[in-house]
């Protein structure tokens, strides 16, 4: 393979996979920027919105029950939680809450938190597509669905969803434009003023007033830089962990790290709590909670017993490669000051 001239970047090639989550096609509907940012950047952060809904998952998260076969169902009631399907026509995968069976007909159920919004269509259009998915995936494996069902735990509401043409065209429309944006090799633009914002998970790594700001050339960009919003981040209570006492082991239990002496005895930290590891001298830590720390993005300090610093380890959980190119980028260019802004 021949190697482009110095300066040229090679070309990147960029695609979906062939089956696209639910999940994602929800992200893209509420904005194709987060999408984008999460599926093909791997970009991720929790807000206090992500963690609840974890929290409300709790009991769906598991598999219960089986539903039978399409040509076995007969009258049969039949309920079953967290079932993982795909349809590879269509190019969609789905994990469905629950599906409540009830003869030949097969009704998705899908659990979101907060209130039953007081809306002509029962819920956002994002919560409907996710809903058509269920609907596309089952019926390509040879069930009736007329309905889904939006179950919101704030309110204990159940909202009925008919699966109807309209619904199941803008699905589909969807789904081509969330393909067509994994092809480019930049994230669509923020979205311009939008209440979702000061809410979104991302919105420390999206930037979306500072990005518009300097889009410039783009007629619904902000121009005045008093029009950047205020975003408040969320607020970080961790603390680093110093562990110095030579022949100390840490381990993991759990969301917990155990700090181990060599006399045995032993102190628990909560991970949550924990926002960098700093080990000084003869401190082992075991690949358990290597691993952990990595993958909560946790940093892992190698300092000398008198604190010179060694190295660091981190995970990567960081994945801004539009940022990077445009940092390297801006690095190469050769008697000229670049200020980069950066998300961290």
């Amino acid at each position: 393979m021949s190697t482009p001239p110095l300066g040229e970047s090679a070309p990147v090639r960029f695609g979906a996979p062939e089956l696209v989550p639910a999940r994602m096609l929800n992200e893209h509907a509420y904005c194709p920027r987060l999408a984008y940012l999460e599926w093909v950047q791997g970009e991720f952060a929790d807000s206090a919105d992500t963690v609840d809904g974890r929290f409300q998952h709790r009991n769906t998260s598991a598999e219960t029950g089986a539903l039978p076969d399409p040509e076995d169902l007969g009258d049969a009631k039949v309920h079953a939680r967290s079932v993982l399907l795909s349809a590879p026509v269509v190019g969609l995968t789905a994990r469905m809450d629950l599906l409540e069976a009830d003869g030949q007909r097969v009704t998705p159920v899908d659990y979101k938190r907060g209130h039953a919004p007081d809306v002509p269509d029962g819920a956002w259009e994002p919560e409907r597509v996710q809903l058509c998915v269920q609907a596309l995936v089952l019926e390509e494996n040879g069930y009736q669905v007329e309905q889904g069902i939006l179950y919101f735990v704030g309110s204990k509401t159940r909202v009925e969803i008919a699966i109807d043409e309209t619904l199941r065209a803008r699905t589909l429309e969807l789904l081509a434009e969330l393909r067509a944006n994994t092809t480019r090799p930049e994230p669509p633009p923020p979205l311009v003023d939008s209440p979702k914002c000061p809410r979104c998970s991302l919105v420390g790594i999206c930037l979306p007033d500072e990005v518009n700001l300097l889009r410039g050339g783009a007629a619904d960009a902000p121009t005045d830089p008093d029009r950047v919003r205020r975003l408040i981040p969320s607020r970080d209570d961790a603390l680093p962990l110093y562990v110095q006492s030579a022949g100390t082991k840490i381990g993991r239990r759990g969301d917990e790290l155990v700090v181990q002496t060599r006399d045995g005895d032993k102190s628990t930290v909560r991970m949550v709590d924990t926002s960098q590891v700093c080990v000084f001298g003869a401190v082992q830590v075991t690949t358990q909670a290597l691993q952990e720390l990595c993958d909560r993005g946790i940093s892992l300090c190698y300092l000398s017993a008198g604190g010179w610093f060694y190295g660091i380890t981190r995970g990567m959980d960081h994945k801004n490669v539009e940022l990077r190119r445009r940092q390297f980028e801006a690095a190469s260019q050769s008697g000229q000051l670049w200020a980069v802004p950066t998300t961290r």
